[in-house]
């Protein structure tokens, strides 16, 4: 496929690698000038170093480890237990409630950089280091202020994940045809691809492309063609194994990948998906070899649809 990039998934998580390293570096500057300039006269600076040079390290780990949730996942919760010990130590209320709002703060930032399932683990940590850290410390809290910064971080985290998805949800979706965005779809192969290679289980992939659409364009007018792309496109949909997907990876070119499928049914539904439509439109079909990259897989698609393109032409006696 033209213009194919294979890291989309990837290129997300070091965005949010980077900017968890960028919140680490901040927290371990704040926490070290605690240390230099304690709010309040009993508090052990020693411990306020210490957690400082923890952020720096977690900072430096997390840049060292591979590009992963699981990384993301673990440096967060580290910073948040190691925080915890620290508010622990604290003599004044303040201190307690300032670390509480950045406990939140954490929460939040793991519902906006990983998945549901992963981001709730983040969030029950955080309300339990707010709760134990608050209980424990020298410092005289209210009950009323704990219960508040727990439901404060538990509103803020569902809030921010609700958002993050609904806005990742319109990203990974054409808005038109229903399919998977560019974008998506080429994450979603390059996870399900090198998956089906490990496995050694079969997978097609079956490129689609309307014949002539230029032609269908001046023929119904451009809302027109639109609606009869989004109707071919929901009809692919629905012919969908389990486990399949669909992409928009150009106006009208689409690609569907089959899980699943060898070369031989891949066919066959490539043939049902193609024929009896309002659109006519042509199908080409590759199945994955043992020495394959989702491009090249790709590749030899696009390769066969352009064949296909050929035969239907010269069938139609217009080469």
């Amino acid at each position: 496929m033209r213009g194919y990039q294979e890291r989309q998934g990837e290129d997300r998580d070091v965005t949010a690698r980077d900017h968890l390293a960028i919140g680490l570096l901040v927290m371990a500057v704040v926490t070290g000038l605690g240390g230099v300039w304690p709010a309040d006269p009993l508090s052990p600076t020693q411990w306020w170093f210490v957690v400082s040079g923890i952020d720096l390290v977690l900072c430096g780990a997390l840049l060292a480890l591979p590009v992963h949730q699981r990384s993301t996942q673990a440096v967060v919760i580290a910073g948040v237990v190691v925080s915890a010990v620290l508010v622990s130590t604290c003599y004044s209320a303040q201190g307690v409630v300032v670390f509480a709002l950045g406990f939140v703060v954490a929460g939040q930032f793991a519902a906006y950089a990983l998945e549901r399932r992963r981001a709730a683990v983040v969030a029950g940590v955080v309300v339990a280091a707010i709760a134990l850290s608050a209980t424990f410390a020298p410092a005289a809290v209210h009950p009323v202020i704990v219960v508040a910064s727990a439901a404060m971080a538990l509103l803020s985290c569902w809030l921010m994940a609700e958002q993050t998805d609904r806005l990742r949800r319109q990203a990974r979706t054409d808005h038109l045809t229903g399919a998977l965005s560019r974008g998506a779809f080429y994450e979603r192969a390059g996870d399900v691809v090198p998956g089906a290679l490990r496995r050694g289980t079969p997978l097609s992939v079956v490129a689609f492309d309307v014949d002539d659409f230029t032609v269908v364009n001046a023929r119904h007018g451009h809302l027109g063609a639109d609606d009869l792309l989004a109707d071919l496109a929901a009809a692919w949909r629905r012919m969908l194994p389990p486990a399949a997907f669909l992409g928009r990876v150009g106006g009208d070119e689409f690609v569907a990948v089959l899980p699943g499928t060898g070369e031989a049914d891949a066919r066959r539904w490539a043939r049902s998906a193609t024929s009896g439509r309002v659109l006519s439109s042509s199908a080409g079909v590759a199945t994955l070899r043992p020495d394959d990259t989702v491009r090249s897989l790709l590749d030899r698609a696009d390769v066969d649809l352009f064949a296909a393109k050929d035969a239907r032409r010269a069938l139609a006696g217009n080469v």
